[in-house]
């Protein structure tokens, strides 16, 4: 059966379209329920339908187990690379086992091909649910409910499994025990990354997308899965993707609401690679200073920045709950000190210190500071910083009239302060001749190193003033940033209109486009990119193929440069999702090395010798990488700008256009 996902009617499956609003019909999901499947189990209900097929609660036959059965969908039942994506969730899933994650018992394949996964089930509502429900959650509560999930990361990332696809929709909210705590479940292995376990393909790309879908929830995904490639240039998916997901899910526990909003995909991409969030602390009243610092290290953008495992960022935010314990602490205790005068904070200005080391600082200017001859505080109490603020701390007189925070005072009881003797006593009234005979050498030796200290001082001087100018003219100039380039895709359409795009926007793999660029100076260009099966192979040279409507690879200043060009010359994904990685080099002038960016494009890949010269070309060039920037601010042209830090010079630019395809 089929059925009109607009109007909920009910077909034949031999009917394509929706008789009634002309709505593609889809399988419908709800056909299996009250069926027996593989001649086991009884389908009992639909729970929920996602990118990898529907989830029903079944029954076995003949043990009475309730269970959660997940089928693969029947339109994909041919098509190997989802098969494997299927095999893959089942195989990660069977691996692991956890107190917290939802057991795999078995994957199967029916009599008539339907293709399923048998899970544990658990009887509750998801996270996301409980959010809605709730609003938001204090920090404590947060820290309840996520512990048992980052210790099933903790534990997953150890064995070499990634989730990829964290997100309040994948937690579960299992009803309460016997002690009345409810059971919190890890939901949905299903795009998990096996790393380094036999009989798991780990040969396929890391950039992994399911049919029309991108490899994760863009709500939540990591920068490096949107294609952003970290600082130790490791393309592989790692445990920290998770991480960067969990800083977001608590994100959102705690303030009630996304951290990233983005109405597209364009837009959400942009949030993560580039949109720092807006700390907690200044989002929600309360927050404890650590708890919110631990949530900004997580969601950072390279994940060298955020916590190294689950078990760190679970330890950080355990310690921020205690330490907001021990500010309230450390205030009462100084409250008690009598020579303290205390103003109460409102709630927008409470500091929040770190457990190791809480810091009082002072916001009123005109509180008392102590001397440095003030005794110390016993040992037992906590450091005290009191200091003027900063003109970045400046705060509204409205404010300051009560936001002095704990300031100790001088004591009331003068204390007896020991001032020490002079060095040299005071000459006695009446002097010997021995005393005279001393006191005319001191002041000879003085007069004589006055003299030559002059000496010297005039000698320097004669040099001082050209020393000084050429070490003014030796200090480095402050670094500029400058653009040098500008890039952006043409998509061509099947209507034969084009659009166009800029920036990593997965598009359609089989997509034909061209690349179009603009180079701030006159030169030449070489692409080299990903040719048949994959290997590096040469685009473009100093002899361009006729057909990509080239005639030269030679580029004007200021002027488009299309490649390929004309009308119906296109370059072609192909059909097998994944991100190909096109290496573009520019340069002022023809480059006689490698020697092959001379030759005719012949379109075959590089020979092993020919690799060996280019790596050690890129090794040479590709030091200082430019920085990219996408510009969209005409919606209609966005483009990418290519920037370089520096002094300008002739030495050759290398920088990568990466096209993600799905």
């Amino acid at each position: 059966m089929k059925y009109c996902a607009a109007c909920k009617a009910k077909f034949d499956d031999s009917v394509s379209f929706c008789p009634v609003d002309g709505e593609v019909l889809e399988d419908d999901p709800s056909s299996l329920v009250d069926t027996v499947l593989d001649g086991q189990y009884q389908m009992e209900a639909l729970l929920g339908k996602g990118g990898m097929g529907a989830v029903y609660r079944a029954r076995h036959i003949l043990l009475g187990d309730r269970v959660a059965i997940k089928v693969l969908p029947p339109e994909v039942r041919s098509n190997a690379e989802w098969l494997r994506r299927f095999r893959r969730e089942g195989q990660a899933a069977r691996r692991f086992r956890h107190q917290n994650a939802v057991t795999v018992y078995d994957l199967r394949t029916a009599a008539d091909g339907t293709i399923y996964m048998v899970m544990e089930y658990v009887e509750g509502h998801t996270l996301d649910a409980e959010i809605k429900k709730r609003g938001r959650f204090i920090p404590r509560e947060a820290v309840e409910i996520m512990a048992p999930i980052m210790s099933v990361l903790d534990t997953a990332h150890a064995t070499g499994v990634v989730h990829r696809d964290l997100k309040p929709e994948n937690i579960m909210v299992g009803n309460p025990t016997g002690n009345g705590a409810p059971v919190i479940k890890l939901l949905d292995l299903g795009i998990a990354k096996m790393r380094e376990i036999a009989g798991v393909d780990t040969a396929g790309n890391t950039a992994l997308t399911m049919a029309g879908q991108v490899l994760g929830t863009p709500y939540y995904m990591s920068p490096e899965q949107w294609g952003e490639i970290p600082r130790d240039g490791n393309q592989e998916i790692d445990g920290r993707a998770d991480i960067y997901s969990l800083g977001l899910v608590f994100y959102e526990m705690v303030a009630g609401r996304r951290c990233f909003t983005g109405n597209t995909l364009l837009e959400l991409r942009r949030e993560h690679i580039s949109t720092k969030p807006r700390p907690l602390i200044e989002v929600v009243a309360n927050v404890p200073k650590a708890f919110s610092d631990a949530i900004e290290r997580a969601t950072a953008k390279d994940r060298s920045d955020r916590q190294a495992t689950a078990a760190i960022l679970a330890d950080e935010l355990k310690l921020s709950l205690g330490s907001a314990a021990a500010d309230k602490h450390v205030t009462d205790g100084l409250r008690e000190i009598g020579d303290a005068e205390t103003v109460a904070l409102p709630p927008a200005l409470q500091t929040k210190s770190d457990t190791n080391a809480p810091t009082i600082i002072t916001l009123d200017p005109s509180a008392t500071v102590l001397p440095p001859t003030a005794e110390p505080l016993a040992s037992t109490t906590p450091s005290i910083a009191a200091a003027p603020p900063k003109v970045s701390d400046t705060i509204a007189e409205s404010q300051l009239e009560q936001s002095s925070v704990t300031v100790p005072q001088l004591p009331k009881e003068s204390t007896p302060i020991s001032v020490p003797r002079p060095l040299v006593e005071a000459p006695a009234k009446k002097k010997g001749a021995a005393g005279l005979i001393i006191g005319l050498g001191v002041v000879l030796l003085v007069v004589l190193v006055a003299i030559g200290g002059g000496v010297y001082l005039w000698s320097r001087s004669r040099t001082s003033n050209t020393s000084v100018a050429n070490n003014d003219a030796k200090l480095p100039a402050t670094p500029t940033t400058r653009d040098v380039s500008r890039y952006w895709l043409e998509l061509e359409k099947e209507s034969g209109e084009s659009s166009r795009i800029a920036g990593l926007v997965p598009i359609a793999s089989g997509q034909s486009f061209k690349m179009h660029f603009v180079f701030q100076d006159d030169g030449y260009l070489y692409i080299v990119g990903p040719g048949d099966n994959n290997k590096p192979t040469v685009f473009l040279s100093a002899k361009p193929l006729p057909v990509s409507g080239v005639q030269s690879n030679k580029v004007s200043r200021d002027k488009e440069f299309s490649f390929p060009s004309g009308s119906g010359n296109n370059l072609t994904l192909d059909t097998r999702p994944g991100t190909d990685n096109f290496r573009i080099i520019f340069s002022k002038t023809p480059l006689s090395s490698p020697a092959f960016f001379n030759d005719k494009v012949t379109g075959e890949a590089l020979t092993a010798t020919q690799q060996t010269e280019l790596d050690a070309f890129l090794t040479k060039y590709q030091q200082k990488a430019p920085s990219t920037e996408l510009d969209e601010s005409n919606r209609n042209a966005p483009f990418v700008t290519v920037k370089v830090v520096g002094s300008e010079t002739n030495d050759p630019l290398v920088f990568d256009v990466r096209i993600q395809h799905n």
